[in-house]
């Protein structure tokens, strides 16, 4: 939930209203992304999703918006790059990179900002297309033990398909 003094604080920054569908998800944050694990195992060792790829503190979401337009950087030609005023960091990719929002609306979805080649990219066409994004990539197989039984489940059919075939092939 961002507080009125921090909304106030980064529709300065970006010049702009945030949009309505940032709004929503602020105060509806996934609870599943608030503990979900960045690293392979899921344990939480490389820290939540809710502290990286998809900022869940107001005061996190300030902080990085600000840091962002502290400086400039040179582009690969050696032009000096600003951050565009309308863009509010939602996250980053944990090399670099940010995950941001056209608060103009003008460059719809969410676009990640690549620091080496200082350029932006589409990544989803929606917010919500995103945080499924980061639901399937950093939630997916939490359960293993379902998955496991079923996978025997399918084990054991293949099993008898291949002992089927064989069985098939000794008779031509």
């Amino acid at each position: 939930m961002i507080d009125g003094t921090t909304l106030a604080q980064l529709q300065k920054l970006c010049g702009n209203s945030l949009p309505e569908d940032f709004l929503r998800l602020m105060s509806a944050y996934p609870e599943v992304l608030k503990t979900a694990g960045r690293s392979d195992d899921q344990s939480g060792a490389g820290g939540v999703v809710a502290d990286v790829e998809l900022l869940a503190a107001a005061e996190s979401l300030l902080e990085i918006n600000r840091e962002v337009r502290l400086c400039s950087l040179l582009d690969p030609e050696g032009q000096e790059f600003r951050w565009p005023q309308s863009y509010l960091v939602i996250g980053e990719t944990g090399d670099g990179d940010y995950y941001c929002i056209d608060t103009a609306g003008e460059d719809p979805g969410v676009l990640q900002f690549l620091n080496q080649p200082v350029a932006f990219e589409s990544v989803t066409d929606s917010l919500e297309e995103f945080v499924e994004m980061l639901m399937i990539a950093f939630t997916e197989g939490d359960d293993t033990s379902e998955f496991d039984e079923e996978d025997g489940d399918e084990a054991d059919d293949r099993d008898s398909l291949t002992e089927m075939d064989e069985d098939d092939e000794s008779s031509w």
